[in-house]
């Protein structure tokens, strides 16, 4: 399957087919499998369809399913599971970093939910864990995780200057033995600010992870991240997104829906929610109420917001300059928390500088005029 073709924010027919195997009851998951075994095989799975196996395979075997291809899914399934195993065993000195330093966090997303919504931790594959921590003790555990042995996996800056924190939501540390941590400091990348964040923090649970007491977020808190994460364009299909959202639903019935709505305004993530709920309620046996997705349809977003989703869900259409200019406005406005923009423009050339991963007003200079020049050619008519 052609990488492009199998990328994006919402599931490919195919996709659609192991969801429904891996997700569905009795008859409806062994008649998607079968179908997609004559679609699509085990050959060459995409990226996002082989993450989804390890559960295909507790879903299948729930239902008696003994297939040919029943000991290769459980041969994958066994994989994940070991994987994941020694990822869990590889990160946990980063938490007890943040225990002994007195930092407190939160896991989110795949480490979290393996534990509490799917059947056993093998069932949901992952490459790092997730931790939130408060922004104002980001630096300092940054810097004691670093003298440990973790380094940054990711693009940073040579000075790590206040801003930075500011204007972005997370990095990624990998050990000396590979394990990776990704570090939210916030933890929405669409709302760098508290105000994204107090949802998470409100109402945390406690949880396990390899004998150490931690928590993670609420239900709700839970859903809003999938939601918000899930539903943007990803290079690997993050399809895994629905799967984390529909268990969620069947553990977790009755999340605050009020208080989704009213965090999606706040924050103004509308169309974000909106599209992935309104997916979620369409194609699985979810209990998203009708009210909810109303209410966010009366809801009116900004140009720049639209423009944002635009950019975030499709990034290959054609836009205009303009249209790209207000998507990156979006992000920086909600890094204000509600400060004036005006009063703060100054710090809108910093944060294209972290967007764009350039060190220096002059980069990104030089990077505008690139951008610039390149419509320019863009728009010329051939001869």
């Amino acid at each position: 399957m052609n990488p492009v073709h199998s990328a994006g924010c919402l599931p490919t027919p195919g996709q659609m087919l192991l969801l429904k195997a891996a997700l569905g009851d009795g008859p409806q998951a062994l008649a998607a499998w079968e179908s997609w075994m004559r679609e699509e095989g085990l050959d060459h799975p995409d990226f996002g369809s082989f993450r989804l196996l390890p559960l295909v395979f507790r879903n299948l075997a729930a239902h008696g399913y003994q297939g040919a291809q029943f000991g290769t899914l459980r041969g994958i399934h066994r994989q994940a599971w070991s994987r994941n195993q020694v990822l869990f065993h590889q990160v946990r000195p980063f938490l007890e970093e943040a225990r002994a330093a007195g930092t407190p966090l939160l896991l989110l997303k795949g480490a979290a939910l393996a534990f509490q919504v799917y059947p056993d931790a093998g069932c949901r594959p992952m490459s790092d864990v997730d931790v939130l921590v408060p922004a104002s003790a980001a630096r300092g555990l940054w810097e004691k995780v670093e003298s440990a042995g973790w380094r940054a996996a990711c693009w940073r800056p040579r000075t790590l200057h206040e801003s930075y924190f500011r204007f972005r939501h997370a990095m990624d540390f990998e050990s000396p033995q590979g394990g990776r941590v990704d570090l939210h400091w916030h933890a929405l990348s669409l709302c760098c600010h508290s105000r994204g964040d107090e949802l998470f923090w409100q109402n945390a649970e406690p949880l396990e992870f390899q004998g150490l007491p931690v928590q993670t977020c609420s239900p709700t808190a839970h859903l809003l991240n999938l939601c918000a994460h899930g539903i943007v364009w990803n290079n690997a299909p993050p399809v895994r997104w629905i799967a984390d959202a529909v268990l969620l639903l069947r553990r977790f019935p009755n999340p605050e829906w009020g208080r989704l709505v009213e965090a999606s305004a706040a924050l103004d993530i509308v169309p974000y929610m909106l599209r992935a709920l309104a997916f979620l309620r369409s194609h699985f046996d979810v209990p998203v109420p009708v009210e909810t997705l109303r209410l966010l349809e009366r809801i009116s977003i900004s140009a720049a917001v639209a423009a944002e989703f635009g950019r975030e869900s499709e990034p290959f259409a054609a836009r205009t300059a303009r249209e790209d200019l207000l998507a990156f406005y979006a992000r920086w406005r909600r890094s204000l928390g509600g400060a004036s923009p005006l009063l703060n423009s100054p710090g809108f050339l910093r944060y294209l500088q972290y967007a764009f991963e350039l060190e220096g007003t002059p980069a990104l200079a030089t990077q505008l005029v690139r951008s610039a020049l390149r419509r320019m050619t863009a728009r010329q008519p051939s001869e």
